[in-house]
């Protein structure tokens, strides 16, 4: 799945801007590896990241979800890629 520029553009909430942060962005990388929020969980906290409760990183991919009008966490991950995020 590709996006044209517009359908990017339009993918950014329009008044919000947000910092993307290095752990949004390994969020959604462990997304596109296909691992669970419970495995994210377990895999933040072995590399001794916080936040990492299940309940925190299921907060953050929402709101990264609506930020980039993303309808499910598969699209999240397809409009990252589309941007050259992940």
């Amino acid at each position: 799945m590709s996006f044209t520029f517009l359908e990017l553009h339009a993918a950014i909430h329009p008044k919000k801007a947000v910092e993307i942060t290095d752990y949004d962005l390994s969020l959604i990388k462990y997304l596109s590896l296909g691992f669970l929020q419970e495995v994210i969980s377990e895999k933040l906290k072995e590399k001794g990241i916080t936040p990492s409760s299940t309940s925190a990183i299921e907060k953050r991919l929402k709101f990264l979800k609506e930020h980039f009008n993303a309808n499910n966490p598969t699209h999240l991950v397809a409009i990252a890629k589309d941007f050259g995020l992940i």
